[in-house]
């Protein structure tokens, strides 16, 4: 804990800075799959993100600082919350990112993706579709008190997904079923629907979350009981096809 809290008081004071780094990768990335520039540019280019990685690598501490830090940072939104998020996160460089706000019972994603997020020529990659997707029902869960890892998620691709064109995630709960958490959304480019999304989500505690944060674990599962609580006793060696089957069942903890 004394780690995370100690992460969590350095990032804040460079906060602003790392933001600024990871808009500059991002601008690097997109050049970098878009260019036509001669060899002699590539070459110096090449040699020049080398120093700059190499330089970077030097700080670069063993573990890896956690990915939630925390901290004392003024929260705009929920990529406070998730300052790393490859989807919604300011700090990482592979995020667009997208911009989630809520509009009560509503989680509302935007974002204009950009080249390297290409799939079909001039279409947004189904992947990236379906990874918003998921953060963005994960803001609409948790901004209902029922949070929680992802256990199945569904997406209709009813249309193409334009690149370099505004679009509208939007995410809100259909129904609660037990610790079962049911998320509908859509994409709107202007009035088109082009993808339709569902998502199923198992409900775990705030207590339960941060044991899972602060063991900094994802081999811990997060359907099993917390720490202390009575576990089920098996006494059958588990299979493959037995351990796949629960491998489905509980999901993939994203």
């Amino acid at each position: 804990m004394t780690q995370k809290t100690d992460w969590a008081a350095r990032l804040d004071a460079v906060r602003n800075d790392v933001e600024a780094l990871a808009a500059e990768v991002r601008r690097l990335i997109a050049a970098t799959v878009s260019a036509d520039a001669p060899r002699e540019v590539l070459r110096d280019s090449s040699r020049a993100v080398a120093r700059i990685a190499d330089a970077l690598e030097r700080h670069v501490p063993t573990p890896h600082p956690p990915r939630y830090p925390g901290g004392n940072a003024a929260v705009r939104d929920a990529a406070d919350f998730f300052p790393f998020d490859p989807v919604i996160g300011r700090l990482s460089p592979i995020a667009p990112p997208v911009k989630v706000e809520w509009h009560d019972p509503v989680a509302v994603g935007l974002v204009r993706f950009t080249v390297p997020y290409e799939g079909p020529p001039g279409c947004v990659h189904g992947a990236i579709i379906a990874a918003t997707f998921d953060q963005v029902f994960n803001v609409a869960n948790l901004m209902r008190g029922v949070a929680g890892p992802t256990r199945k998620l569904e997406i209709r691709y009813r249309k193409p997904t334009p690149l370099l064109a505004d679009l509208r995630f939007e995410g809100w709960i259909d129904r609660v079923e037990g610790r079962e958490v049911h998320t509908l959304g859509r994409i709107l480019h202007g009035d088109t629907v082009t993808v339709e999304a569902e998502g199923t989500f198992v409900q775990i505690s705030h207590e339960r979350v941060m044991q899972l944060l602060d063991a900094g674990g994802p081999a811990a599962d997060p359907t099993a009981p917390p720490t202390g609580a009575p576990a089920t006793r098996n006494t059958e060696p588990e299979t493959t096809a037995t351990r796949t089957r629960r491998v489905r069942s509980t999901g993939d903890g994203s």
